[in-house]
């Protein structure tokens, strides 16, 4: 009983006095300190993609087609025979996946939500039609303008920002350490880490108030959803 009540007041000192800690921890003192969970970087398929709304229409060709618009800025990017993906209300979380069949050769000025807008027509065939889809249905196309690469993203919870910028905890051993890194591409399960980490790093997600070299447990947990 001594020789725990020591350990923990061993323990103590060292949290207190913000020590990286560099011997293994028992498990009854593991018990006492702050509980993390941890991922490593996700790796992820990406390509960049412009995006346009319309509409699908049929034809007398028994083809699908979806003719959307997509801003001046952007059209440079779009050629024919691209991929896309096309989502729509109609579809639920449905996906339809298209090509790009034609480019219109002449820009449009269109009325958008608060100003005027300078587009393009762009007409995109449906690789997989089927019977859910209906003349005249709403529908937005993402058109993949460049090859599929992979990123390594963080949940969004694992980051912090300072004012010397955006940083992550990442454990040695039993301490959270600061990691200064570089972000990039934003998509919707986290951020791409361009500098900063390595593909093994343990980062600790919603690290809440925990600081430089603090002694905590870890929890590591098995994919990105249980880290949102």
């Amino acid at each position: 009983m001594k020789s725990m009540v020591f350990k923990i007041a061993v323990i103590a000192v060292i949290l207190a006095a913000g020590w990286i800690a560099v011997f293994n921890i028992p498990d009854a003192i593991e018990g006492f300190l702050p509980a993390v969970k941890t991922v490593t970087m996700s790796p992820t398929e990406y390509s960049q993609t412009v995006s346009g709304a319309g509409v699908i229409t049929s034809e007398h060709d028994g083809e699908w087609y979806v003719t959307v618009f997509v801003g001046e800025s952007d059209i440079r990017r779009v050629e024919v025979n691209q991929p896309a993906d096309i989502k729509g209300a109609a579809f639920d979380d449905g996906v339809y996946t298209a090509t790009v069949h034609g480019i219109g050769e002449l820009a449009l000025n269109r009325q958008g939500e608060f100003v005027h807008e300078t587009v393009v027509e762009v007409v995109l065939r449906i690789d997989n039609p089927d019977e859910a889809l209906r003349h005249g249905y709403t529908a937005r196309a993402d058109i993949k303008t460049d090859e599929m690469r992979t990123i390594h993203i963080i949940p969004y919870s694992a980051i912090l920002q300072d004012d010397i910028g955006e940083f992550v905890y990442v454990l040695a051993g039993n301490t959270a350490v600061r990691r200064d890194i570089l972000t990039g591409i934003e998509l919707a399960d986290g951020a791409q880490v361009i500098s900063g980490l390595n593909v093994n790093d343990e980062v600790i997600i919603s690290p809440g108030t925990l600081s430089e070299n603090t002694l905590v447990s870890k929890h590591t947990v098995e994919n990105q959803e249980e880290a949102e």
